[in-house]
């Protein structure tokens, strides 16, 4: 699911949040605090979300209590899903559908919760009176920035888990035809979705034929449980396209051999394939495995960015650096140009410029060993700082 098509979902948190605060001085101070990657992992069950938020050389527990959806309203909110071909195919390939982040979806109920349902907690003195502090103020902070690419985390907050959901909307559509799957907004049509949302269709009826003449048979739709001709025809078309980038070189990021085998391995049984793997490519294990999370979270250029940085210029890595300082409240540690990766060895953590021209976060695992973090963007600083959540999320190696 892109950031863009559940952007409305972050906002709508944002708007909320932000009314919650009442004009505390401590948004602002939290946003410095979220942005420097002081929200270590997030945790969310039903009515809560909390984190440890590191500042001032302590470490505090925040929350943020939320109103639970009750049963009926989760009831309207999975048929309302169950009418949608498109967030059928979502649920079902386990993802969850843009739809969900509509403010007015299912007759008015939101995912998001409304200002005067937030309230704050924190094991500091002033969240200890219930009032917004700066850690839980850095937390809502850190929660609308990371919904674009996990709405799971209000999903779970409000009470449902998106497992139960799709399987509540599964139940919903099992022996029904959901019609044809629509295809994205930039046209694409995953294979995925569209194979799980054909195999809820009902099971068709097999032609009359007449064996004693000769009849010719035209399909408008492959027969169950394959896909519509409609949906084969756009998978077709967006195949064929990315097929011309690769071709003319157009495309972002490469699609190459090793590339290929890295998304084999990185698939839920390529661990099974890691010997043959290492055997094809002479690639170490331990290299091979850092790259298929590379992959997980960047693609083809993420497990490029994890076996090595892509060139860069002097004047663009020097760009980089400077912004990377520009972005950061305080400016603890040195950031050093090391080849083409900026890296702060104070922090442990390191940023890299990809094949298709964005920035890799990384951090230290080990005494020289990098392990990719999600959060690939074109701004280095935002990479920066991506790497910065992904090192406070673990515990320091010993």
């Amino acid at each position: 699911m892109t950031a863009r098509s559940l952007a409305p979902l972050a906002g709508a948190w944002k708007q909320a949040f932000h009314l919650a605060t009442n004009g505390s001085g401590s948004y602002g101070k939290g946003l410095n605090l979220a942005r420097n990657g002081a929200v270590a992992q997030i945790h969310t069950q039903p009515g809560r979300i909390t984190a440890p938020v590191a500042a001032k050389k302590a470490t505090h527990q925040a929350a943020i209590h939320l109103p639970e959806l009750t049963a009926p309203q989760w009831d309207n909110l999975a048929a309302k899903l169950a009418a949608d071909p498109q967030a059928v195919a979502d649920l079902v390939a386990n993802r969850i559908p843009a739809s969900i982040a509509d403010s007015g979806h299912a007759g008015g109920i939101s995912i998001a919760p409304p200002a005067d349902g937030i309230t704050f907690s924190c094991s500091c003195p002033t969240g200890r009176t219930h009032r917004v502090c700066d850690h839980s103020a850095a937390l809502g902070h850190a929660v609308a920035e990371r919904l674009a690419a996990t709405p799971s985390l209000l999903l779970g907050a409000r009470g449902m888990t998106a497992r139960a959901l799709a399987a509540h909307v599964r139940d919903l559509v099992d022996g029904a035809d959901p019609g044809p799957l629509p295809a994205d907004t930039n046209g694409t049509v995953r294979a995925a979705q569209l194979y799980s949302l054909a195999a809820h269709r009902p099971p068709q009826a097999p032609p009359d034929l007449d064996l004693d003449t000769v009849t010719t048979l035209t399909y408008c739709d492959t027969p169950h449980p394959g896909p519509r001709a409609r949906d084969l025809t756009r998978m077709t078309a967006d195949a064929a396209a990315r097929a011309r980038a690769l071709l003319t070189g157009t495309a972002t990021a490469p699609h190459d051999e090793l590339a290929d085998i890295l998304r084999i391995l990185a698939s839920p049984d390529g661990a099974d394939q890691i010997a043959a793997a290492q055997h094809s490519t002479g690639i170490p294990e331990a290299t091979l495995r850092a790259m298929m999370i590379g992959y997980r979270h960047g693609g083809p250029a993420g497990a490029h960015a994890t076996l090595a940085a892509t060139p860069a210029s002097a004047d663009t890595l020097e760009q980089a650096r400077e912004a990377v300082h520009a972005s950061r409240a305080v400016g603890l540690g040195t950031i050093t140009i090391d080849g083409s990766a900026l890296t702060d060895t104070t922090a442990g953590v390191q940023i890299r410029p990809g094949p298709d021209g964005r920035w890799y976060p990384f951090t230290l695992w080990r005494a020289d060993e990098w392990r990719p973090a999600p959060g690939a963007c074109d701004d280095p600083a935002e990479a920066f700082r991506a790497a910065r959540r992904a090192r406070a999320a673990r515990p320091q190696r010993r």
